[in-house]
């Protein structure tokens, strides 16, 4: 790592700095595909994580995923790490607790413990907190189709999910509680990270979160995950991989390039397609009928997604982005 201003006066030239452009702005078609592709990768994790958890226990299961991610990227970069300045790294701290520590323990933790489907409803709820805090934080400014396509989204999302067959019960409930926890610190992640993105590549950051997150997790569930995995057959470990690459690696790296393309919300709200690609699994791969509720249910969830990106409201002015990209 370097610091900010390693030479002082006193005969040593100035340090030189990095050049500093605006943005370039990146095609809107380009930043949605991607986006759309982040939450259909997501959306296979809630299948896959449980195929895996048949064999690797929850923290097991976070471990295997911040572990993995953590040597691809350390391969992948190397000395590139050390371009991060002392000055960030508290926040990469703060924030790999948020999207990936306490993110995924919390995440499959709960989804253990609770079901499909009230994992589903309860994921519907990070567009609203990261509206939350994004307009408590003063990070964005609300507009009436903002709002009102989180609220058309939500609506969808929870219809498609089938809300009205989400139960309580005492196991169940500290399950519930536990995704919502999971909910909110991914929503605070992508409010309090874009500033920050603005002058660290994405690549970068996403490989420091999860070397911190490795380090913090790989004691406490990498012995359980590799023996559950010496014991699983080919099926866990095929699902194993696919944890590890698609919707942890694939997933994290694109949402945050994303994240400081547009503002949080308008990366939140595509959550709400998670539910889409659930059912389209559950009628690929179990014979589920697709009937006229999914269709009005995904209708809803697009409407809501067309407002939100349509309703960016007044932007704040942002700092300029540090277009080094340490290659």
């Amino acid at each position: 790592m370097h610091t900010d201003g390693d030479n002082r006066a006193g005969g040593v030239a100035s340090p030189v700095r990095l050049p500093v452009l605006r943005p370039r702005a990146v095609p809107r078609p380009r930043v949605i595909a991607t986006l759309i592709l982040v939450q259909a990768l997501f959306g296979t994790l809630p299948l896959a994580g449980q195929l895996v958890m048949r064999w690797v226990p929850p923290v097991g299961t976070a471990a295997l995923r911040a572990t993995g991610a953590a040597v691809v990227f350390a391969l992948i970069l190397r000395r590139r790490l050390a371009s991060v300045a002392l000055r960030d790294v508290p926040l990469l701290l703060f924030f790999s607790f948020l999207a990936i520590i306490g993110n995924q323990i919390l995440f499959l933790e709960g989804l253990s413990r609770t079901s499909q489907i009230n994992a589903s409803v309860l994921i519907t709820t990070i567009p609203v907190f990261t509206v939350g805090f994004a307009l408590a934080l003063r990070r964005e400014t609300a507009s009436l189709a903002r709002l009102g396509g989180v609220a058309v989204g939500l609506c969808g999302a929870l219809l498609l999910a089938r809300v009205e067959h989400f139960h309580l019960g005492n196991r169940g409930v500290l399950g519930n509680l536990m995704v919502v926890a999971n909910c909110s610190l991914w929503s605070l992640y992508l409010v309090l990270a874009r500033p920050v993105l603005r002058r660290i590549p994405p690549l970068v950051m996403t490989a420091w979160l999860f070397l911190i997150g490795a380090v913090v997790m790989a004691p406490l569930g990498l012995p359980s995950a590799v023996d559950g995995l010496a014991r699983a057959p080919l099926e866990g470990w095929l699902a194993a991989a696919w944890v590890v690459i698609f919707p942890t690696i694939v997933s994290y790296l694109l949402n945050a390039w994303a994240l400081r393309e547009v503002e949080s919300s308008q990366v939140a709200i595509f959550t709400y397609l998670q539910p889409v690609v659930a059912g389209v699994l559950a009628w690929a791969f179990a014979g589920e009928i697709l009937d006229l509720r999914t269709g009005v249910a995904a209708a809803l969830i697009f409407v809501g997604v067309g407002l939100v990106q349509r309703g960016g409201g007044e932007r704040k002015k942002e700092p300029p982005m540090n277009t080094d990209e340490h290659r």
